[in-house]
Parts: C-alpha cells; sequence; structure tokens
C-alpha cells in the first residue's frame, strides 16, 4: 500500500474529488462517544483513507443552536485530504446526555480536546497531538472562546459566522437574544430562560475584543457572512478581526468574507472548504 502523505501534510488534490480505488484502502466512519462531566456525548468520527499513514491531523467540528446544522460536508472533505474528523453534539443536544448550556459546551469542547490528544487516541487513530483544530460555528464559536484557556497547544481556531452574545448584552437588546434562543427544539434544557440566563452569567458583558489579547497566541480563521442577519458581521467578526491583526504575533489571524451568504454560509460550501484546508495546509 503506497502511502500518499508524509508526516501529517495534507493532500489538497482530493479536496473535492474521490481518491483512486485500491483494494483494502478506503476511509469509513463510525460512531464516537466520549464522556463530559459524567455524561455521554455522541457523535461520527471519519477515518481518513489508510494511505495517509499519519501522523494525521484532527479536526473537531461544533455545532451551533441548537445543533440542527452539523457541516457534514466540511468533515467528509476534510477526511479526504487526510484529516480524522469528529463531529459531535454537545451535552443535552439531540441525544447526548445532560443538559444543554452553553457553558457546558465550553466544557464539552475542552474535555474532548483532552481525549483526542491522549496517548491512546493519537495510537489508534494514527493522529498527532500537536495538529488538532476545532471549528465552531454560530454559538459554538463563543463556546471555543470561552474553553480557549484550557486549548494549550491547539494547532488552529475556526471561528464560522461566530454569535457574540456580549454585543447584544451590552447593547441591552434582551429580545433579540431571547428571539435567538426561542426554539430549543428537542434538546433537552430548562427552557429558554435558563439557557439566556446561563449566557448572561457566562458573558459577563464581554465581547469578542476582550478576548483577543488571550487568541493572539492562536492560528485563527474567522469566517463571516456578509449578509447575516443574526451574527452581523460588522458587529460580531469584524471588530474581532481587527483587534487581532493589530497585536503582535507569530501566529496566523486571518478573515475570509462570504459577501452575500446568510448565517449557515449555504450558496458558498467549496469556497468555504477552501479556505478551510487552505488555512490548515498553512498551519502545518
Amino acid at each position: 500500500m503506497e502511502s500518499i502523505n508524509t508526516n501529517g501534510v495534507l493532500c489538497r488534490d482530493y479536496l473535492f474529488e474521490d481518491l483512486p480505488a485500491a483494494p483494502g484502502c478506503c476511509a469509513d466512519y463510525e460512531g464516537f462517544t466520549f464522556t463530559s462531566h459524567g455524561c455521554r456525548l455522541f457523535g461520527q468520527l471519519i477515518k481518513p483513507d489508510p494511505r495517509y499513514t499519519g501522523p494525521r491531523p484532527c479536526f473537531i467540528l461544533c455545532h451551533g443552536f441548537p445543533g440542527t446544522a452539523r457541516n457534514d460536508d466540511i468533515a467528509f472533505a476534510l477526511a479526504r485530504i487526510g484529516c480524522v474528523t469528529i463531529t459531535f453534539h454537545f451535552r443535552g443536544a439531540w441525544g447526548s446526555e445532560g443538559k444543554y448550556l452553553v457553558s457546558n459546551c465550553g466544557e464539552d469542547i475542552a474535555a474532548l480536546y483532552t481525549l483526542v490528544r491522549s496517548e491512546d487516541f493519537c495510537c489508534h487513530y494514527h493522529t498527532d497531538p500537536d495538529a488538532v483544530f476545532i471549528l465552531g460555528h454560530s454559538m459554538a464559536g463563543y463556546s471555543v472562546l470561552h474553553a480557549a484557556d484550557q486549548l494549550n497547544g491547539l494547532r488552529g481556531m475556526i471561528l464560522m459566522a461566530p454569535f457574540d452574545t456580549g454585543v447584544l448584552l451590552r447593547a441591552g437588546d434582551e429580545a433579540r437574544l431571547r428571539w435567538v434562543l426561542q426554539e430549543p427544539g428537542v434538546l433537552h434544557c430548562d427552557g429558554p430562560d435558563a439557557i439566556y440566563n446561563d449566557l448572561v452569567t457566562l458573558t459577563n458583558n464581554q465581547l469578542f475584543t476582550d478576548c483577543a489579547d488571550s487568541l493572539k497566541q492562536f492560528n485563527t480563521l474567522l469566517l463571516a457572512a456578509g449578509a447575516d442577519t443574526i451574527a452581523p458581521p460588522a458587529q460580531m467578526v469584524q471588530p474581532l478581526n481587527q483587534v487581532l491583526s493589530a497585536l503582535p504575533s507569530t501566529a496566523i489571524h486571518r478573515c475570509v468574507t462570504f459577501p452575500n451568504e446568510e448565517h449557515g454560509l449555504i450558496g458558498c460550501r467549496r469556497a468555504l472548504i477552501q479556505a478551510i484546508a487552505d488555512f490548515l495546509c498553512d498551519c502545518l
């Protein structure tokens, strides 16, 4: 079996193409379960084609509120170029045990990050503990930032249309924030009021820009939807990008805006995936 990559280098040739067929060589997926604060969380892990011999990067995708958008196309594309990818559901979301709170989401990210950097995980999936990337979409962008102080050694952070709760709280726009939280759907929680109160306590009126100094150590990709009415980039992404860009750092700080897209970035998936893959390759 001929190896495709060496030392974790990704093969962008297959980002949008299937690998050539070869006997005994195919990517696969499996159910993925891990424990966070005594609760079992469920998801999916994709193993790349075994011709990617490793050490492989590991890419974690974190869903926003309430978890209907999983962004599996990103996971599949990155697996095709050599990443082990994990999508999962936070506590209380879509069958995972426990109750959904945004503060719990940050804890869940930290628990999973510790697991994927463990010796057992890296040996089993042939991954590099120093090549872990995390993507947070929407509210999970806030959750990734909340967990940042527990993510030492993270190779790269991707915030996709991140939702800055502090912007609404500082503006006194309780109604808009409650509107965002009005449909918990299948989440197991104590209702929108409990989620809202948790966010108020967790945020403590801080903005994304207040976190910039601690973020400057991380390779960071900001993905903005220019027509986003949920997380308007002029209020939530661009201020963070401006502050990060001005800070002295050896890390990669990049912002890509898709001008005509709404919050889900549905109409630009190829360009979105290309931007993420380019960022990963530059970080590696």
